[in-house]
């Protein structure tokens, strides 16, 4: 009887032990192209491109620049986001203007886009995992709501890490 007990003790402890790894593995497997922040550094990738809005006498104000940034987490997992920068004299005469940030690459249906109000200095789209676009190339896009016009950052290539497209700046009428 005791014999049996041990087996059976043996037996769980195989089966609980093969339930974890095999988690484990599906666990790593998931997170090899998982969005969201790692909590890794973030660095900028390329330059920034200028978005601007007409105001009501004919000239433009500065609205901000938008620009990629990415961040490698290990295993071969690189996230990147856009993140845009609010002007503070923009700011200061339109508060409650809202920005939209996010990526873009036309190998990819994610863009991880995010809404921000001028109330905060800085803007970011949600994370994406760079790898869901094949090849990898992203670039980083803003404009205010109601504009059709968008600022873009520079349209990287992670796969050489170099650029594959410049950075432009965006126009947008008094919104």
């Amino acid at each position: 009887m005791l014999k049996f007990a041990k087996t059976r003790g043996a037996v769980a402890m195989a089966v609980a032990s093969l339930a974890l790894a095999g988690g484990t593995t599906l666990a790593t497997a998931g997170a090899a192209h998982a969005d969201g922040d790692c909590g890794a550094t973030w660095y900028d990738v390329g330059e920034p491109g200028s978005l601007y809005m007409q105001r009501s006498d004919g000239g433009y104000i500065y609205v901000g620049e938008v620009e990629q940034q990415y961040q490698s987490c290990g295993g071969g997992v690189v996230n990147a986001r856009g993140h845009f920068q609010w002007a503070s004299a923009f700011q200061s005469a339109y508060p409650g203007k809202w920005i939209n940030v996010w990526q873009y690459s036309p190998y990819s249906n994610d863009s991880g886009s995010e809404w921000y109000q001028t109330y905060t200095k800085d803007a970011y789209s949600y994370p994406v995992e760079i790898h869901h676009a094949s090849p990898d190339a992203w670039q980083a896009e803003a404009t205010l709501n109601g504009c059709g016009s968008y600022a873009k950052g520079t349209y990287w290539y992670y796969g050489t890490g170099t650029p594959w497209g410049n950075w432009y700046p965006g126009n947008c009428p008094n919104v």
